[in-house]
């Protein structure tokens, strides 16, 4: 007896991208924080501050405002919280915040936030900072990330301090200082900040060139380094002569393949695809998997409730006016066919595309789409004659 296992959809991204039906809401940071366990056992509880009786929190809790900051945490946590807070031209949606116990014996451990990770698994958001990791724990952490977006259908991204993932679901913090007003930060550190900025900026413009106005130094390089930098994948602060300001807003993917090009290593693009792809799986999944028979009628009006997400999508100057379409895979319903053994390459030959279009195809949908997804405005030539 064949294996059926749960319904599933599987959805492929390649340069030309794919569909996508309801738009979700993003910018969602998830941060790991380390604090005093006796710290945690208060907040899981109801206690008194001063004359007022505070509510016991889920672990983890959500942040919106600096506000929901419970006074209770160290300082240290209150500030990356505040600081991933600061976001760009708008704050996160929201900060998802994990607390777990300190314990300087795990502290050199390459799994220390592997049961971390696994409470998170079940929690929706986009990008992940942990200000306390070292370099011993960053592999593991990306390899998780790589495992969720590749297996587990999460697609998750990580902010890590100087770690070359050469993935486009790992964000590569390059500096090795940043320095404020009132502290000076370790990349690890900073990396709540960046977080923050990334979920805080609207998928119609990039993170590139975005002012930091809280940090007064960080270390420095030449503009041929900076290049060198970018093009090995690192999202970095660097000193235009004025401020300091992120460099492009970049991934850490370098190595491309065919199906995986330049658009990959854009963080912009990644989270285009990633909401393309968020958005599709759970409309599916609520809305049409066990919901409609499979005939030609009903996968007419999944095809119709794509296509509209697109033009939404185009309307919101994320993809190319005009471009975007979806159909059913004729190619892949004439495989299913002969794989199948219900028609022969000859009987598919004289049948003509609505025909084959039609044919039944048992649990499977196969749709095919192409969209293009507009980046931000970065690199700008005015050759000037006089």
């Amino acid at each position: 007896m064949a294996k059926l296992g749960m319904p599933s959809i599987n959805i492929s991204f390649i340069e030309a991208g794919i569909e996508a039906i309801q738009r979700s809401q993003r910018g969602i940071v998830a941060l790991i924080l380390e604090e005093a366990a006796d710290t945690i056992t208060k907040l899981k509880t109801d206690h008194t501050v001063g004359d007022d009786t505070v509510k016991a929190i889920e672990n983890p809790f959500t942040i919106y405002t600096t506000d929901d900051i419970p006074s209770e945490l160290s300082d240290e946590n209150k500030d990356y919280i505040t600081k991933c807070l600061i976001g760009y031209t708008k704050t996160p949606y929201r900060v998802k915040v994990l607390l777990v116990a300190k314990n300087a014996e795990n502290d050199t451990k390459a799994d220390k936030f592997a049961d971390d990770l696994s409470v998170l698994a079940t929690e929706r958001w986009d990008y992940l900072a942990i200000p306390t990791i070292t370099d011993v724990q960053c592999e593991a952490v990306a390899t998780w990330v790589k495992t969720n977006r590749e297996n587990k259908f999460k697609k998750v991204k990580a902010v890590l301090p100087n770690y070359a993932g050469d993935y486009e679901g790992i964000i590569d913090f390059g500096n090795t200082s940043i320095k404020t007003k009132t502290k000076t930060y370790s990349p690890a550190e900073y990396t709540a900040r960046i977080a923050g900025l990334i979920a805080g900026t609207p998928m119609t413009i990039s993170a590139t060139y975005a002012p930091l106005a809280e940090v007064i130094d960080c270390d420095r390089h030449t503009l041929d380094e900076n290049d060198e930098k970018v093009n090995k994948g690192e999202f970095f602060i660097w000193f235009d002569g004025e401020k300091f300001k992120m460099s492009r807003a970049m991934n850490s993917l370098v190595t491309t393949t065919q199906g995986k090009l330049e658009a990959y290593q854009t963080i912009k693009t990644v989270d285009i695809m990633d909401m393309i792809y968020d958005d599709i799986r759970k409309t599916a999944q609520d809305s049409y998997i066990g919901k409609y028979t499979n005939d030609y009628d009903n996968k007419c009006l999944l095809i119709s409730a794509i296509q509209g997400y697109f033009l939404e999508l185009e309307r919101g100057r994320l993809l190319q006016k005009d471009y975007s379409q979806v159909d059913i895979d004729v190619d892949a319903v004439k495989n299913y066919q002969i794989v199948h053994g219900l028609y022969t390459k000859d009987e598919l030959a004289k049948m003509s595309d609505l025909e084959i279009k039609k044919l039944d195809t048992k649990k499977k949908v196969f749709l095919t789409a192409k969209i293009k997804i507009l980046d931000a405005m970065e690199d700008i030539e005015l050759p000037i004659n006089i």
